[in-house]
């Protein structure tokens, strides 16, 4: 990624952040705040909507797929006038998303989102993203979006170079605390055929995957996402390999991490 070109200046805005992932939008909400910005939390689509019906945002990052509706259904309704008079129905919303199968960008598009940033998030893109949103909303130019990068085991890097190592400590900890637990599930529910079940731990996984740039994870995780909605199980069965390898490989790593003892 070329990172010689200056982030726009934005002003303070404040952003509704709408995602289940604990990981994922501990992150996002640190890093929001790290760039000057004001962010609240919703965790489901529920939350999502009674926060924008009473709290004036100037951007709102979707997660697609939610517990009790998706980000698509969610965006519909604000565009439909569900929230004003706090926010207007043209209110700039970025889909966020945890795999990029073909054809995504143009649901999102097609449900009313103004723009489309895959998981795993990088600080950088996000950013970029948010500015050619706003920035679109005023007339002026948008930036191209900026290439994938290779995949990595674990790089907590970003946040040792910019000081922030007590809250990358934490993120650590959770990751653990919670991606052990799930990984024990996905394996019962690849076991046992339930690719539903799969389905959902997988795109849990791969979220949790991204502020810790474990992007081999990601992608796995996201490999086998996309086998278990095929609805095939032996589909299922023979991708989770890669991705039960991954995870453990990442687990290994956090667990012997230097910012476990800080």
């Amino acid at each position: 990624m070329d990172d010689s070109n200056p982030l726009p200046i934005l002003p303070q805005l404040t952003v509704l952040v709408v995602d289940d992932n604990d990981v994922n939008r501990m992150y996002m909400l640190h890093l929001l705040r790290k760039s000057g910005h004001k962010p609240l939390a919703a965790a489901d689509g529920g939350q999502a909507l009674a926060l924008a019906a009473s709290q004036a945002v100037d951007c709102i990052l979707m997660d697609v797929q939610l517990p009790d509706m998706d980000g698509l259904a969610v965006t519909r309704a604000i565009r439909d006038g569900q929230c004003t008079p706090a926010n207007p129905p043209d209110v700039p919303i970025l889909a966020l998303t945890a795999f990029a199968l073909q054809g995504d960008r143009e649901r999102c598009l097609a449900a009313g989102m103004d723009d489309h940033v895959a998981k795993p998030v990088r600080g950088r893109d996000l950013l970029l993203a948010m500015a050619r949103v706003i920035e679109g909303r005023a007339g002026r130019p948008a930036q191209p979006p900026q290439p994938a990068q290779s995949p990595a085991v674990l790089d907590l890097s970003e946040f040792s170079r910019k000081g922030n190592l007590e809250f990358a400590a934490e993120l650590l900890a959770l990751f653990v605390e919670l991606a052990e637990p799930k990984g024990r599930e996905l394996t019962k529910a690849v076991q046992r055929g339930d690719v539903a079940a799969a389905s959902g731990l997988a795109h849990d996984l791969a979220g949790m995957a991204g502020p810790l740039r474990a992007e081999a994870l990601g992608q796995a995780m996201r490999a086998l996402l996309a086998a278990c909605q095929t609805g095939d199980a032996e589909t299922c069965r023979q991708s989770h390999a890669q991705a039960e390898t991954a995870l453990a490989a990442v687990l290994a790593a956090a667990r012997v991490h230097p910012l476990r003892n800080v």
